[in-house]
């Protein structure tokens, strides 16, 4: 798809903060779908009506009480991988690697907002954002739209068509029912994003990679870490991640 990394900066457009652009965005959304992904012009149609019948504070009114306070759904894709295991700071020390390595600027948002996510997905090569969005972008995208849904919000719209526009390009992994178990204590790397996302190559001495001691329970969608590990990766956590980073992902910042 040539408008990719168009539709990609389109979509992050629209699930930031409303300005006066967001109906413009909205339109271009539905213009760049149209005669290309059906399914994806008629959800961005959907949305687009939404906007244009809102005034500019009520469209921040309405963003505020989706995303901000006392969210329906958190915009950060770690925090629907991974909650507030610990290891959802490793990703982040990734994540926000990626974005250096890209010349990426990073914003007020913690590097795994969804915003971020598709500018790195859009600044990739095709075999690394395909790695990308299988293990990390679009499960979480799913779960986004799943919250949003059972919230009603408008933003559901623009979710869906970030689905269907990742999976029309990327496609989506399907998983063996020979891979599965019901064993609850077996575990597998698949689907595990850590393992499935690959660790970048350092362009910059300053970026401190964090090594992950843990197994992937695809049964349960779940972290297995064995004790012993628990606190060697906590340290080298906190060598590794920022410390106003760090302060943040601590005391709540950036999920729902």
């Amino acid at each position: 798809m040539s408008e990719l990394p168009r539709i990609l900066d389109t979509i992050g457009r629209l699930l930031s903060y409303p300005d006066s652009h967001t109906v413009q965005s909205a339109e271009l959304l539905f213009v760049l779908f149209h005669g290309e992904l059906p399914e994806a012009a008629g959800a961005a149609s959907e949305f687009g009506a939404f906007v244009e019948s809102q005034e500019l504070y009520e469209l921040e009114e309405t963003y505020s009480r989706t995303f901000d306070i006392n969210p329906a759904c958190a915009l950060e894709i770690g925090w629907h991988l991974f909650g507030e295991e610990y290891a959802r700071g490793l990703f982040l020390v990734r994540l926000r690697a990626e974005m250096q390595m890209r010349g990426l600027e990073e914003s007020a948002e913690l590097p795994d907002h969804i915003v971020h996510a598709l500018a790195v997905v859009a600044a990739m090569d095709r075999d690394e954002a395909e790695r990308f969005v299988g293990a990390c972008v679009l499960p979480a995208v799913d779960k986004m739209h799943e919250k949003l849904v059972e919230a009603e919000s408008p933003y559901r719209h623009v979710m869906r068509c970030l689905a269907f526009v990742l999976e029309d390009e990327f496609g989506r992994e399907e998983i063996a029912e020979d891979e599965t178990t019901d064993d609850a204590n077996a575990t597998t790397s698949q689907g595990d994003p850590l393992r499935d996302f690959p660790m970048p190559t350092p362009t910059d001495d300053s970026i401190t990679f964090v090594p992950l001691h843990m197994n992937f329970n695809h049964q349960h969608k779940a972290f297995v870490v064995p004790d012993e590990s628990k606190a060697a990766d906590a340290e080298r956590y906190d060598d590794s991640v920022p410390f106003m980073l760090r302060d943040k992902i601590r005391h709540g910042g950036g999920h729902g």
